[in-house]
């Protein structure tokens, strides 16, 4: 069994590589077997999962994630995570860091369903939050639409140009301003489309601020009690998921709009729907929520084998 490691990973991840095998496997995703995923709730207030998945060419494979928002307060990243990979004949394969792995494909995802959802005009990307994972979102976004213009939220001003700055060094040579901002009603409502990745537990972005031709893309809120949109955002939103049955559990954002008057009834289709062409975008705002499922770990770990 190979040990791979974190840099690696990095190295052998090509976004048009990714892309495409993630939305080839969005186009059959009942070829995978994934059972429910395991979540247990550590003694700090964090998350850890077990999440398994066998893909329909029998490889077998199984990632652990932790998910401690205290974590940048000790200088340790919010979300960490490791794979192990298991050929069909049952012999392992390869193990390797998966916190890099888990943003790329979280990422891509979103991208993805932005490919089919967003404006085809779309010149102006936000980004909500400055973790780990902003860059990468951003990254991946720039993939299917060319942005002109990327603004940068978050709480801590410092933060927000500190990864404005990160994403100036990573997209250079790109024809894209960034910078950061401070006023996130403004950089919200100018914006084609805003992609929000982050561990809020209060909404960050309102249904007021939308206009109909606008994605909004949201990854965070992953739990009942964790929102990054207001139900309002929902309620006005024609809604796409990466999954029903997940969203319905671990979706905060309509979990909580569900409390508002909207239903999981209202869900416009899931992101297999999407790629295959039987739902299209319609004359409301659109949201896509994902929480994340395993058989895009498995999809994008079997890259590196």
């Amino acid at each position: 069994m190979r040990l791979i490691s974190e840099p690696e990973v990095l190295g052998r991840l090509l976004w048009p590589d990714v892309l495409a095998a993630l939305e080839a496997a969005f186009r059959r995703p009942s070829a995978f077997q994934t059972p429910e995923r395991v979540a247990m709730t550590s003694p700090q207030g964090g998350t850890f999962l077990t999440m398994p998945c066998l893909g329909p060419d029998g490889a077998f494979g199984v990632k652990q994630v932790s998910v401690l928002a205290d974590n940048p307060a000790r200088g340790l990243p919010t979300v960490q995570a490791h794979y192990t990979l298991f050929a069909p004949d049952g012999s392992p394969r390869l193990t390797c860091g998966a916190t890099q792995l888990t943003r790329v494909r979280t990422a891509a995802v979103s991208a993805i369903a932005a490919s089919h959802l967003a404006a085809e005009s779309s010149t102006r990307l936000l980004v909500v939050g400055t973790g780990a994972l902003a860059p990468w979102m951003a990254e991946a976004h720039l993939q299917v639409r060319p942005y002109q213009r990327i603004q940068v939220w978050g709480r801590d001003p410092a933060k927000s140009a500190a990864t404005a700055a990160e994403l100036t060094g990573r997209l250079a040579g790109r024809p894209v301003h960034i910078e950061a901002t401070s006023d996130l009603e403004t950089a919200a409502r100018s914006a084609d489309v805003i992609t929000v990745a982050t561990t809020a537990t209060v909404p960050i972005i309102r249904g007021e601020w939308l206009t109909p031709d606008q994605h909004l893309d949201l990854v965070g809120a992953f739990s009942p009690e964790m929102a990054e949109a207001d139900p309002d955002a929902v309620l006005r939103s024609d809604v796409v998921v990466d999954d029903r049955d997940a969203a319905a559990t671990e979706a905060g954002d309509l979990i909580q709009a569900a409390t508002e008057g909207w239903s999981f009834d209202h869900i416009r289709g899931d992101l297999s729907e999407l790629v295959n062409g039987t739902i299209a975008r319609g004359a409301r705002p659109t949201l896509f929520k994902s929480v994340g499922l395993a058989f895009e770990d498995l999809v994008v770990a079997s890259l590196l084998d």
